[in-house]
């Protein structure tokens, strides 16, 4: 299978979208997650939004979501040399086949916009 054009083009960035460690730590502002919550982050990319969120809640369980495998294997890369890796579970799925329950809880569209 060849690799479509958008996943050349974010190669090598950290981030794969708009954002911020700022604006993920801003979230954090808004509501206070409770000890031991589990977060999913659909679209992780390279997981840049993700770390910052390990960072911040450090009694969090992280499911992270992408579709592209040479992304989540420098997340992981990433994940482990920051030591949140123990924490954080990837997952190879579209955002439009996700395996998870449908009565989660999500915060959704927390980004620059947003805040």
């Amino acid at each position: 299978m060849d690799t479509p054009v958008i996943f050349t083009l974010f190669e090598g960035l950290d981030r794969k979208g708009p954002g911020s460690d700022a604006c993920t730590n801003r979230m954090f502002n808004i509501p206070s997650p409770p000890p031991d919550s589990r977060i999913l982050d659909i679209g992780c990319g390279a997981g840049s939004q993700t770390l910052a969120l390990a960072r911040q809640c450090r009694d969090c369980h992280i499911t992270a979501v992408d579709i592209y495998q040479p992304y989540r294997d420098t997340f992981r890369k990433r994940a482990d040399a920051e030591g949140t890796g123990r924490r954080i579970v990837t997952v190879c799925r579209s955002m439009d086949d996700l395996p998870f329950a449908r009565n989660i809880s999500m915060l959704s569209g927390l980004k620059d916009r947003s805040l």
